[in-house]
């Protein structure tokens, strides 16, 4: 008769860690670029809106980092770094409401994202 054993591993937290991080990085699918409207806002607008929403994590208890996350993207044709965020889908829709209704397309998306 073949006796099965159950081996218990201990928990490597640098493994858990990393499983953690390439969740949160799973669920980080959107940046500025999906925001339709951000061509016509301010860099100073965007900035703002952004630490905003950082606040808002920070005092609804909430770790940002899940959310948010700085990535710089190299534009080969001008051979320059620029900073972008990589967000998740709650990060992008707080940030949009932190934007201020500056035109009638910015008014539309937030009626439409009202509506999610």
């Amino acid at each position: 008769m073949k006796t099965d054993y159950i081996t218990i591993y201990a928990s490597n937290e640098d493994q858990t860690a990393e499983f953690e991080e390439a969740l949160h990085n799973s669920l980080r699918q959107y940046s500025l670029r999906h925001l339709p409207f951000i061509e016509e806002i301010s860099q100073e607008n965007i900035l703002e809106a952004l630490q905003k929403s950082l606040q808002v994590c920070q005092l609804a208890g909430i770790n940002s980092k899940q959310h948010f996350k700085k990535i710089y993207i190299y534009d080969d044709v001008v051979k320059t770094i620029h900073i972008d965020w990589k967000m998740s889908k709650r990060a992008v829709n707080l940030m949009a409401t932190q934007i201020p209704t500056q035109n009638e397309k910015t008014a539309r998306w937030l009626w439409e994202l009202a509506d999610l």
